[in-house]
């Protein structure tokens, strides 16, 4: 059985094929507005434009055409949107690479999407892969736009190819989620409709572009008149936190986890001044995220927006507020909340063929009409799975794996997933590519890796080892192997050795057994040196920062020598232990934590006040 949610939607008016012939419009018509801000750097539309035509002309030359792919190798920056656009333009797609992704998985991207040609800035003229790749240089761009612009490309075809990202695999691969630009096209019309009524729309883009969530606040300014203001190139949460708290800035994009980050720097302040629009996505949203932002931003509207990759950005949205018949007063802290309505031409259905389910008002999210990607990269199987053709003719279809509920209102609220996949920090992550990379190493016979309950984020892995050291299990040497293949995110933070894997009395894997077991422990390090005293391992700063430590992170043991990142830290928990040590008097940013080869040395040279 099949409920439709919403009846899809019209979208007001027509817009270009491809956004570039948008942007290009602007361009056209506000040659010396400010089109993108990165602190002191301010490039206008027409100098913005002046490059992109400069670039894509390269582009050309090199024979980049339709359904061709170029990697986009560069920081976050003005020329990162030259790039972008330029090989739009040119009638490319463009595939995000990031600078900070394991080499493994950049060779893995460039061979998956036969890429012959990638566009590189300042400090990254090479991609680190081996592979025979043409680079073409990002070089700065005059201030005056040329007079006889070569002439516009024709605009391309909607069903072509405007850019592949990749998302986790299930088999120990990567996925290349291809999208067309008739889908990113309508998205962006939404967002016009939506935000702009006609007037320029500012944004701050603080994620990066292999997170289609960043596809909002980049587009937004550059098809309205706007502007693009550029986080940092390194951005800590403190920039983010200062950042927000800017009235003239339209919208703002965040996950649940950003606002748990903001909500540790910014401690118990309340009624600051912020963006006129939050718009929040990438992991589930619950009334205790919504409150703490209300309490930061009163003045601010905040809006859930829902969405995976394979839909281009977001198929879902609802203002949380009582204009859209929300009220905040019916949910406890940890309830999930709506996820609304569907976009224009987009059409939202609940599937309950799983009878259990069913029985409990629960079934999976399937998705149909314009913001549907093509599908898999060279994954056919994974395509056939989980995308499909409406029998009527109206579309395709996408089965999200998402197990949502209809409210008493009838809008979805997504309670878990009906596969292996967990939401890490936004990004989409399948527990299976882990155990895969884990299961790949020497001395591991087998690997489970589990996300905590909500509302924590903690990935777990219990692992069966041939062998361990004199010392225990050497859980570093795994992180480490990990960190060669997979990004920081996917990267668990608790290890564990058992003997055996429990089963079933079915003879299956137990995973409830060992999730218990993850819930009810924060697991020790073992790959910690046993037998040394406490009193010779912390001694008065180091011990209480130790012991924040411990506590940020859940784990036992922490000494001075220890490297933060190694025992599980991240972005989040470095910005979690700044604020507790903040309030001990001790002031150190989070950056640090996150560079610094010990915990000893991220401090040296941070300020302790007598607070003490």
């Amino acid at each position: 059985m099949t409920v439709t949610v919403d009846q899809e939607a019209s979208q007001d008016g027509e817009f270009p094929p491809s956004v570039y012939e948008w942007f290009a419009g602007q361009a056209q018509r506000r040659p010396g507005c400010t089109a993108v801000v990165q602190g002191d750097v301010r490039m206008t539309f027409g100098e913005l434009h002046a490059g992109v035509v400069r670039l894509s002309e390269e582009l050309l030359g090199h024979g980049v055409g339709p359904e061709q792919t170029v990697g986009l190798f560069a920081d976050r920056s003005p020329g990162l949107v030259i790039g972008l656009l330029a090989i739009l333009r040119a009638g490319g797609a463009y595939v995000p690479l990031g600078t900070d992704l394991p080499t493994e998985r950049l060779a893995f991207m460039v061979r998956d999407t036969a890429m012959k040609l990638a566009v590189t800035d300042t400090g990254h003229e090479r991609l680190p892969t081996g592979e025979e790749v043409r680079i073409v240089p990002l070089r700065p761009t005059s201030a005056t736009p040329p007079k006889h612009a070569p002439a516009r490309p024709d605009a391309p075809d909607p069903a072509r190819l405007a850019y592949v990202l990749y998302t986790s695999g299930s088999t120990g691969r990567p996925k290349g989620v291809v999208v067309e630009h008739s889908g990113l096209s309508n998205y962006v019309g939404w967002t016009v409709s939506e935000f702009s009524g006609g007037a320029p729309v500012d944004t701050y883009l603080h994620t990066p572009l292999g997170f289609d969530f960043s596809l909002t606040s980049f587009f937004l300014p550059l098809v309205t008149g706007g502007t693009l203001h550029l986080a940092p190139r390194e951005q800590e949460a403190e920039d983010l936190a200062t950042a927000v708290q800017n009235p003239d800035i339209d919208l703002v994009r965040l996950t649940p986890s950003h606002i748990e980050m903001l909500t540790a720097r910014l401690g118990d302040r309340h009624g600051l001044r912020g963006p006129r629009r939050f718009v929040v996505g990438g992991e589930i949203l619950r009334a205790r995220h919504l409150a703490a932002l209300r309490r930061l931003f009163p003045d601010s509207v905040v809006y859930n927006h829902y969405g995976p990759t394979e839909t281009v950005v977001g198929r879902c949205f609802l203002r949380l507020d009582a204009t859209a018949g929300f009220h905040a007063g019916e949910y406890a802290p940890d309830d999930p909340l709506p996820i609304g309505h569907p976009l224009p031409r987009t059409r939202v259905t609940v599937d309950h063929v799983d009878e259990r389910r069913a029985a409990d008002g629960v079934g999976e999210l399937v998705i149909s009409g314009a913001g549907v990607a093509r599908g898999y990269l060279n994954l056919p199987d994974a395509t056939d799975k989980a995308f499909g053709v409406l029998p009527d003719g109206a579309g395709r279809f996408y089965r999200t794996g998402d197990l949502v509920r209809l409210d008493s209102r009838g809008r979805p609220v997504v309670v878990g997933r009906a596969d292996g996949q967990v939401k890490i920090r936004g990004h989409r992550v399948e527990v299976a590519e882990i155990e895969a990379r884990l299961c790949a190493v020497e001395g591991v016979r087998a690997a489970v890796v589990l996300k905590a309950r909500d509302p924590r984020s903690a990935l777990g892995a219990f692992v069966v080892l041939d062998a361990s050291g004199p010392s225990g299990p050497d859980f570093g040497r795994l992180r480490s192997e990990l960190a060669a293949s997979l990004p920081p995110y996917m990267i668990p933070q608790h290890f564990s050795a058992l003997a055996e894997l429990p089963l079933t009395r079915h003879g299956k894997l137990d995973r409830g057994l060992l999730q218990d077991l993850f819930e009810k422990q924060a697991p020790a390090s073992a790959d910690r040196a046993a037998g040394e005293s406490e009193a010779g391992q912390r001694d008065g700063l180091m011990r209480e920062v130790c012991a924040l430590c411990e506590r940020v992170l859940g784990v036992r043991g922490v000494r001075p020598g220890d490297n933060f990142v190694d025992l599980g830290g991240d972005s989040i928990t470095a910005m979690k232990l700044a604020t507790a040590c903040r309030r001990k008097g001790i002031t150190v940013r989070s950056v640090r934590f996150l560079t610094a080869d010990s915990l000893a040395d991220a401090l040296r040279g941070a300020e302790v006040s007598g607070a003490r």
